[in-house]
């Protein structure tokens, strides 16, 4: 056992696994792929490392962890870069578009018009369904949300965004 983790923690500290991840780019995973390789060291047996140790083995099997946690779908890591990767490029690709602003004026009007419709007990719901939909960006989700069938959602938020297009065009 003490010698499979003197292996271990050679292979960790060699040079051979320091020159593979200095190809790896960008420089933000190769901290995480030096410790997800150690972990996976440490998950096998130490029969299996000895033994791939003693045949000179070990990088080469290092490499193909390492190539395996940095490509594959079915390593965390990998999802969790890709993840991150595609958080930035939205958040890049928002901060290069210019929206239009709109006027506090024709906010401060569609917010007194779906305000009035709560004081209708039957226009209640489309207010509720409508600022939940505002709230959570989908009407799926205010269907789940309430418990409600999606169809009646869809209803419900096309007929609002209707009436609020007709206000504030005129």
């Amino acid at each position: 056992m003490q010698h499979t983790h003197a292996i271990i923690t050679s292979i960790y500290l060699s040079q051979e696994l320091a020159d593979l991840l200095v190809r790896i780019h960008p420089e933000a995973i190769r901290d995480d792929l030096r410790q997800e390789i150690a972990l996976t060291l440490l998950r096998l047996p130490c029969d299996k490392i000895i033994a791939l140790n003693e045949r000179n083995e070990l990088i080469r099997y290092v490499i193909k962890i390492c190539w395996l946690l940095s490509v594959s779908d079915r390593y965390m890591l990998s999802s969790r870069y890709k993840q991150k990767e595609l958080v930035n490029a939205m958040d890049y690709l928002y901060t290069q578009m210019n929206y239009p602003e709109m006027p506090i004026s024709l906010a401060v009007n569609a917010k007194n018009f779906i305000n009035k419709k709560n004081k209708n007990i039957f226009e209640d719901h489309e207010a509720r369904i409508f600022n939940r939909y505002v709230e959570l960006g989908s009407a799926r989700a205010v269907a789940k949300y309430y418990g409600i069938p999606l169809n009646h959602t869809v209803n419900v938020i096309n007929k609002v965004k209707k009436e609020l297009k007709c206000l504030l065009q005129e």
